[in-house]
């Protein structure tokens, strides 16, 4: 008898030394390559699927057909016919499914609680042995598509790609449209739809181009027989060779162009767009993302710099762009202010001027050294992903990577690769460039077919080439220096007590301080939270948005002196809240003293330059402004969140305020906004307390003379009983949407449990009425919803087709039938849903981040006991059923406290 499985065990799968996973590679007897991971902290398994295929695979007469078929593998099979039996599992078990389609490749990925794994692994198996692809979910299913597409016709991101894809090589597979619609996907003279989606899955899903991957807390060896017993039926495909794409993705005429397209929303950008061949086979040494850090650098006499001296840009990043098995486009991302559109040439010129700096000076193994480290570094102390994200990246890394770099493909930089480097530089020339401009101004000749963007393309002509080849004497830009605080060092503090919460180590009017070393996460890592509870912050939409411009003032101003601290691995972030506003620093713990000593020194002598100060203003004026553009269920969840929340405000309403002041004004805003003033710090990760102390002393020294500012009250508006209040709100986009919020009688662990379980019950229920079964549209769901402990479920619907009260009359009617059903509950049914939400309650913080989130979380509530999870545990088992159902009535149907929102499109 031969063994249904090999075990690669000559393989060494690289890891982190503080991975606590272990990890074993199988190749099944049917030839599919299975990747394990034995995850012992996990209180959840996962797994995904990979397949290398995605809409370059579609067929030219149905475009759109592999993102179809992804939708349809989740609609039944031979062994589970029903279209919701696998997410109907999943959520009895605390588990999700999702999927999506690329350009080259598919990924299918579910988690659920450890125990159900056994029965998980076989509903998902069955998904890709011998799908249904029934006629009436066909059907239903293409106006999902249809409602999907047309969700997305007014986005950004659709319409410039579509403009990508209209200006590439019409023979490449690139050009195609992915997503379908029913334009797209139809029985037409080559099948019916049904023959095609079956060919197509035929074809594609073959387990020579499938990559599994499962993980869990079980051990390898039973994730081995769970992978035997479940997968060794899919299909192996006999005489197998794959496909390479031969065409390239543009044809000659199509570089050495200048694009400009007209957006929906205002916008100044350029993209300047660099082809290169395909970067799979140099992962090994990361030649492109060597180049985007030099280019992208931001520290003093960097190009940005330069540029942002000169007026002309806000913001920019090198390196993005789309790739894939014969091509890398290198995106060089420029946000432009108003001078800058108006010397777009100049800024271009530039970024070749600096090119060539860096093809003349810049390819050196010293610099190519400090990026490797701050990778190694990354490997070395990153965080542990959930199980769920975990299967699916490594099944997509199980395509790119050998077995043995699975994990560490993404982070190994061996050396400088000189020739390629000097090769990949050799192509980023003006001629072989691909400009685009993206503008209100621009100016257009044509429209894309599908989404109906206005743009143009011409060849640039030869003074063009030749004035963005030239050099530019005044040009001061410089490559970066050596960054002082890369190093290979680092280990954790030596940990002082085993405290499981934090502590208070000073608590005066003007300051609370809160300090845990954590026991579980050794790292040399930490976060400090910094929150500056200034009340004048919120006490107006004035102060609110000077308060935001104030945050992007101080990030612009700290950035570029920070820089090289920020590539080293040390992180802050300025914000407003409602409380005043917060400076969060995050990375690595030996810098992060001297950072937050930098920060507030300088927030507190820093002089705002009068330029910058205009273009950021511009700036959110300009997105404040087009928010009535955006999606309109977004317009109502900002709406909602007005509408419960004190001390928030609307955006438009920022936009004008913010308009009608000027710089001086702005200072004079700015001088009285900190006054009062108390300061609220945690400081989590390995610092031992003296290090808090000297945090306290740093934070002491810059409240003093300061009068304090008292605690404020609950920020949360509580809606009246029995009342229902009804919102329109207008805004452009063709879709129509209504948004049913419910709030719990109270903010007890009591009230709070009860509507996460209903949450929980509904969840599904929910979409699989309005999606899958009414097909009303393709953003529908409900929510847990809860502002400061007090509790609310959301529940919502956005539609292409349907009107307001249609929407309404459904969503009214859902939830009538939902509530039939809980009460059709066993009692047998209630204890399992019990024990999935405990399980979720008791999860243990995967991370340091996550942890240190949910403390400073506890500390802006006052949950200063830190036992949450503990409450809502105890107020869980108290819950009998009988007793669950009445409250639930009574908090959906007779005595409601509730708000209902709905948009209304204006034309024009």
């Amino acid at each position: 008898m031969t063994s249904s499985s090999t075990v690669d065990e000559v393989v060494h799968i690289v890891r982190s030394p503080r991975d606590k996973r272990d990890y074993r590679s199988v190749t099944l007897d049917n030839g599919l390559q299975v990747l394990l991971a034995h995850c012992p902290d996990s209180h959840k398994s996962a797994a995904a699927l990979a397949v290398n295929a995605g809409h370059f695979n579609d067929p030219t007469h149905t475009q759109g057909l592999a993102h179809f078929l992804e939708h349809m593998l989740f609609l039944g099979n031979h062994e589970f016919p029903s279209p919701t039996a696998f997410s109907d599992f999943l959520n009895a078990y605390g588990g999700q499914q999702n999927a999506w389609t690329g350009t080259e490749f598919s990924n299918f990925y579910f988690d659920c609680q450890a125990n159900a794994l056994p029965q998980a692994l076989n509903y998902f198996a069955a998904m890709f042995e011998q799908p249904l692809f029934a006629q009436e979910w066909i059907e239903k299913e293409r106006q999902s598509i249809e409602s999907e597409f047309r969700l997305k016709q007014q986005d950004e991101l659709r319409r410039l790609y579509q403009v990508h894809k209209s200006t590439a090589n019409p023979k490449h597979p690139f050009s195609q449209f992915s997503v379908g619609n029913l334009d797209t996907l139809n029985d037409d003279k080559n099948g019916s739809l049904q023959e095609k989606l079956l060919q197509f899955f035929k074809q594609h899903y073959v387990t020579q181009k499938l990559r599994l991957v499962i993980a869990g807390p079980q051990s390898l060896q039973e994730l081995e027989a769970l992978a035997k017993e479940n997968f060794l039926k899919l299909p192996q495909a006999h005489n197998y060779a794959p496909t390479a794409i031969s065409e390239p993705l543009y044809q000659t005429d199509q570089l050495g162009v200048l694009l400009q397209v007209k957006p929906v929303k205002p916008a100044r950008r350029l993209i300047i767009t660099l082809p290169l061949p395909s970067i799979d086979s140099d992962y090994a040494h990361k030649t492109t993302s060597f180049i985007a850090h030099i280019l992208g650098y931001e520290g003093p006499d960097s190009l940005f710099s330069c540029l942002r001296e000169r007026g002309w840009i806000n913001s920019l990043s090198a390196g993005g762009g789309i790739s894939g098995s014969n091509f890398k486009d290198f995106n060089i991302n420029i946000q432009l202010t108003e001078n800058g559109e108006q010397n777009v040439y100049r800024v271009a010129q530039l970024v070749f001027n600096y090119l060539r700096l860096i093809a003349d000076q810049g390819i050196e193994s010293w610099r190519y050294n400090e990026r490797r480290i701050t990778a190694e570094l990354s490997f070395k102390y990153q965080e542990p992903a959930p199980v769920g994200e975990l299967v699916s990246q490594l099944s997509i890394n199980a395509h790119h990577y050998p077995v043995h770099d699975v994990i560490y493909g993404d982070f190994r930089m061996d050396s400088l690769n000189t020739q390629r480097c000097r090769q990949l530089l050799s192509l980023m020339v003006p001629e072989k460039a691909r400009l685009t401009l993206i503008s209100s101004n621009a100016a257009t000749d044509a429209i894309t077919p599908i989404y109906d963007t206005p743009y143009s393309m011409r060849r640039l002509v030869p003074e063009e080439i030749e004035e963005l080849g030239q050099g530019d004497e005044q040009f001061a830009a410089k490559l970066p220096g050596q960054n002082r605080f890369v190093t290979e060092h680092f280990e954790p503090y030596a940990l002082e007590q085993h405290n499981t919460n934090p502590q208070r180590i000073i608590d005066t009017p003007e300051q609370q301080l809160w300090h845990l070393q954590d026991p579980d996460f050794r790292v040399p890592k930490g976060h400090i939270y910094l929150n500056l509870q200034a009340p004048a912050v919120n006490q107006s939409a004035v102060n609110f948005c000077c308060s935001r411009v104030w945050s992007e003032l101080m990030i612009d101003a700290l950035n570029e002196d920070l820089y090289d601290a920020e590539v080293a691995g040390l992180h802050f972030n300025i914000y407003p809240t409602q409380s005043g506003i917060t400076i969060h620093t995050t990375g690595l713990s030996a810098g992060q003293l001297p950072l937050l000593q930098y920060l507030m020194r300088r927030a507190t002598d820093v002089r705002f330059n009068r330029d910058r100060w205009k273009s950021v203003s511009q700036q959110l004026i300009t997105n404040w402004r087009s928010a009535h553009q955006s999606q309109p269920l977004n317009l109502l969840f900002s709406e909602l969140n007005l509408l419960l929340q004190k001390g928030l405000f609307r955006l438009t309403d920022m936009a004008d305020s913010l308009n009608d002041i000027g710089y001086q004004h702005f200072n004079r805003i700015i001088a009285d906004l900190f006054e009062p003033l108390s300061i609220c710090t945690f400081m989590h990760g390995d610092w031992q307390q003296q290090h808090a102390r000297e945090l306290g002393d740093l934070v002491a020294a810059n409240v003093r003379g300061r009068s304090h500012s008292t605690p404020q009250g609950s920020r949360i508006n509580l809606l009246s009983t029995n009342s229902e209040q009804q919102f329109s709100i207008t805004h452009a986009h063709p879709d129509t949407a209504v948004l049913h919020y419910f709030q719990g009688p109270t903010d007890s662990p009591s009230d709070q449990i009860a509507i996460m379980l209903l949450q929980q019950l509904v969840n599904q229920l929910i979409f699989d009425e309005l999606r899958t079964r009414q097909q009303l549209g393709y953003m529908v769901g409900s929510q847990y919803f809860s502002l400061q402990r007090q509790p609310g479920i959301l529940f919502f619907v956005q539609s292409p087709s349907a009107t307001q009260e249609q929407l309404h009359q459904q969503l009214q009617q859902a939830l009538v039938l939902c509530f039939e059903q809980l009460e059709q509950i066993t009692l047998k049914s209630w204890a399992h849903s019990k024990s999935v939400m405990r399980n979720q309650l008791t999860v243990t913080d995967r991370s340091l981040r996550v942890r240190s989130q949910r403390l400073w979380g506890a500390i802006q509530l006052g949950d200063i006991e830190f036992n949450r999870a503990q409450k809502l545990t105890e107020a869980l088992d108290q819950w009998q059923l009988a007793d669950w159902l009445a409250t639930i009535h009574r908090i959906l149907f007779e005595q409601p406290a509730s708000i209902r929102l709905q948009s209304t499109t204006v034309k024009g």
